[in-house]
């Protein structure tokens, strides 16, 4: 039978990419909400420092990791110190992120390289690092990416970003398949309309992302914009007790909205000439 013990993460120890702010500095104060210590990893140190000093305002230990998450042997090296000053993880959330919106024939090769660097290796590279650290010591562990509902459906304006969220939702997959047997459970979450201060360099016909979905409200079933708290509830019980048999699953966050088909039709998107 459940207890109401089975949600918490008493004794569990984490890491959060993209700790610093916005749905990642939500899903790390969560986690440690809910009993566990959290290491809060950013490419900003100031961030980075104030996401870790709130944990640990809950009583929680912290590290505040100052790393870019495009360089795999520095995110492996933080991975290590996390576990050493931890005394060990058991949850790694890939979180870090970010999009670049302009026309898909607009983007260069790097450009498109850049994302698929950004938004989809550095889950791969931490799941690699785990799992080398879980699978011999027989401990099992659970792996969350944060992905998006543009790794789900098409989305004009992000080609690349949306490429390489639909290859972590692969990734996932894959991952769970691979790492089950070990006791591993690898999930992934998918946001949508949830205004972060990370959106607000990408300018949408004169509008930031936040600025526009707060007019797109009357779409979604739910009738409000999500929040860091909906993102962070999620992955609290994707790595609870409560999931204990959840391994390989995307699960969408957006208030119903891909539901009923994005009925707003597409994002504003220049015409080509």
């Amino acid at each position: 039978m459940l207890q109401v013990s089975d949600v918490m993460l008493t004794g569990r120890r984490a890491l959060v990419t993209g700790a610093g702010q916005g749905i990642g500095e939500g899903i790390a104060l969560g986690l440690a909400s809910f009993g566990a210590d959290v290491a809060a990893l950013d490419i900003n140190e100031q961030t980075a420092e104030r996401t870790a000093a709130r944990i640990r305002e809950l009583g929680r230990k912290s590290s505040a990791l100052c790393v870019d998450v495009r360089d795999a042997r520095a995110l492996e090296a933080a991975l290590e110190r996390a576990w050493d000053e931890l005394g060990g993880l058991d949850i790694v959330v890939s979180n870090a992120g970010i999009a670049t919106h302009k026309p898909a024939v607009e983007f260069e090769d790097d450009e498109f390289d850049e994302q698929v660097a950004l938004n989809l290796k550095p889950a791969f590279v931490a799941a690699r690092w785990a799992a080398r650290r879980w699978i011999p010591s027989d401990s099992g562990g659970n792996i969350v990416n944060v992905a998006t509902t543009e790794g789900i459906r098409g989305c004009p304006g992000f080609a690349p970003y949306s490429a390489a969220k639909a290859g972590m939702i692969n990734l996932t997959k894959t991952l769970s398949s691979e790492l089950g047997p070990y006791g591993i459970r690898v999930n992934a979450i998918a946001p949508d309309y949830t205004p972060t201060p990370g959106l607000g360099h990408i300018d949408l016909e004169g509008k930031t992302p936040g600025e526009m979905m707060r007019g797109m409200t009357r779409f979604i079933p739910l009738r409000r914009l999500g929040s860091a708290d909906d993102m962070a509830g999620a992955v609290i019980f994707l790595v609870s007790g409560l999931a204990s048999w959840i391994s390989g699953q995307t699960l969408v966050i957006d208030g119903g909205s891909l539901a009923c088909a994005r009925v707003e039709g597409p994002l504003p998107f220049p015409e080509l000439r």
